[in-house]
């Protein structure tokens, strides 16, 4: 059993914010408190979670989160660690906002002359009344380092959308975006690009969200290995069953333990997740650069 604990102060301008803490693992039976309140738990270890905080934070004043895990004996049929082994957030958002863990859909048509990419996000409205959402996409290109262009290579038209209070709606649903000859994702050039959307709401951008992602064509051949833009390119896979990026069983990483750095992943262009839902960090690895876009 382990007890962990923060102190944090929320400044008095958040008040009208969400407060959330996303726990992106933490084994096992994980109850939350803050400020000496039970706001709630996740009882499998192997899973990220989340919690909403805003009823029990006091703005403008010190906060304190208490997490209690307890990995009973003989709960497991391995040795699946024990305490928080990936990273926890704490996330602010408007009462508007992007739904969590919204994925960018993807691309379509031929990359080389034309990708389609098609853009389809859930909004929340966690206010107590009914609200008109204005939502557009742009999408820029990124450089090598992460810095995004001056100018969006496609722009979205503006989707205006009602929601009722403590309810959801799925915006831009069939909006494709043009990108012209895009420069396409490779092993050798990992060129990438970022879709930045945005919610108005009453003339006030409430909520932005950026998802950057790559444009390419896998094709499988019985014979070859696999082609990505018309390249061949020999799987070099593993199952990575120590990894706290497989999410299953067996998480940790040999010497490196339960919690094991990204770079402990680097050398494969293909990993074999386990049963359970692998770490944000392996998502973001496979988005900026050496896995699959």
């Amino acid at each position: 059993m382990g007890w962990y604990r923060r102190h944090f102060t929320i400044p008095a301008a958040d008040a009208e914010k969400r407060i959330l803490l996303d726990v992106d693992g933490a084994m096992a039976y994980a109850a939350v408190w803050l400020n000496g309140r039970f706001v709630g738990g996740w009882p499998y270890g192997y899973a990220s979670f989340r919690i909403d905080l805003t009823p029990f934070v006091k703005p403008g004043a010190e906060n304190v989160i208490a997490i209690r895990l307890d990995n009973p004996p003989d709960s497991s049929r391995w040795y699946p660690g024990g305490g928080i082994y990936r990273n926890i957030w704490l996330v602010k958002t408007a009462a508007v906002h992007v739904a969590h863990w919204e994925p960018l859909s993807p691309h379509r048509s031929c990359p080389r002359t034309l990708a389609m990419v098609n853009v389809d996000f859930v909004i929340e409205n966690d206010s107590p009344g009914k609200i008109q959402a204005s939502v557009s996409t742009r999408i820029y290109e990124l450089g090598p380092n992460g810095q995004r262009g001056d100018s969006p290579v496609a722009t979205s038209e503006t989707s205006v959308v009602e929601i009722d209070p403590a309810n959801s709606r799925t915006a831009a649903r069939s909006n494709l975006l043009m990108v012209g000859k895009p420069r396409l994702w490779d092993l050798q050039h990992p060129n990438r690009y970022v879709a930045v959307t945005t919610i108005d709401v009453g003339g006030r951008i409430v909520d932005r969200y950026e998802t950057p992602f790559g444009i390419r064509t896998i094709r499988f051949d019985p014979d070859k290995d696999s082609s990505s833009t018309g390249e061949h390119v020999r799987i070099n896979g593993v199952w990575r069953s120590p990894r706290p990026w497989s999410a299953g069983r067996r998480r940790q990483s040999a010497c490196v333990g339960a919690a094991d750095p990204v770079a402990a992943g680097d050398g494969c262009n293909a990993i074999r997740t386990s049963h359970n839902q692998p770490a944000p960090e392996l998502l973001r690895s496979v988005a900026t650069g050496w896995g699959c876009s």
